[in-house]
């Protein structure tokens, strides 16, 4: 069974990886992707955990520096603004769906690493990322990084990015749990995983994988995935759970 009409009724984009074979997520949710190396996502699941990405670490140089700059008083403004969200805030990124195999070569240790699939609760603290051509300019005559502004630098990348189709969570360092100078979230009703895919080059076995989630993430589903033979995604290889009602043909 296909379930593409039904996550396109809840308001997703067409193509979603998992309409072959799962139905979307409660309305209430948001089901969202986040894709990492192997041994992070063997961490992750063992540990009931996901790690907070810091501002700093983030690849994208321009992160939070989105601000068109080529005054200098603007450059300094926006420099310090990065430096006192970095201290205090950090971010959980996640992409729409998980059929880019892009995704997988940058995130993904060459497609030898796993994506979780969360349901995520809305709120103010999940942001769609803009996608733009242009660095958007700071009004005249401002001083400072207005609530405007600064909701602007947390959501702006440059449009080569949009392969990634990202929103991001935003999280506040002081509820995180620090651990030799990193932070993490723990698995929870905000963050329930829900999928866990394996990459077409991935080494483990899947039935140490659905065993190993079995015993911690009770009724997430495990799936590999492959090439698609027709076109240019990542799709599921057909070898899901035997309770999983799919029709492969």
């Amino acid at each position: 069974m296909q379930y593409d009409e039904e996550w396109m009724n809840a308001g997703y984009r067409q193509g979603m990886g998992s309409a072959k074979f799962l139905p979307p997520p409660d309305r209430n949710r948001i089901r969202a992707y986040h894709l990492m190396p192997p041994e992070h996502g063997i961490s992750s699941i063992s540990l009931r955990r996901i790690k907070v990405a810091r501002i700093s670490e983030l690849n994208d140089p321009f992160e939070l520096m989105a601000l068109n700059t080529r005054k200098h008083e603007i450059s300094r403004i926006v420099e310090r603004f990065k430096r006192l969200r970095n201290d205090k805030t950090g971010l959980l990124c996640f992409s729409r769906n998980w059929t880019n195999p892009l995704l997988w070569s940058h995130y993904a240790a060459n497609h030898k690493g796993v994506c979780l699939g969360f349901d995520l609760s809305p709120g103010e603290d999940l942001k769609d990322v803009c996608y733009s051509d242009e660095r958007p300019q700071i009004e005249d005559g401002e001083v400072s990084i207005t609530d405007k502004d600064g909701e602007l630098l947390l959501r702006t990348k440059y449009k080569d990015w949009t392969y990634e189709d990202e929103f991001r969570k935003f999280i506040d360092l002081s509820t995180a749990k620090p651990e030799h100078g990193l932070f993490f979230v723990p698995f929870n009703a905000e963050l329930e995983l829900k999928e866990v895919i394996l990459g077409q080059r991935n080494e483990f076995s899947i039935e140490s994988i659905r065993e190993l989630v079995e015993s911690r993430n009770p009724g997430a589903v495990v799936f590999k995935t492959r090439l698609e033979r027709g076109g240019f995604r990542i799709v599921g290889d057909g070898r899901f759970p035997p309770e999983v009602p799919v029709n492969t043909a």
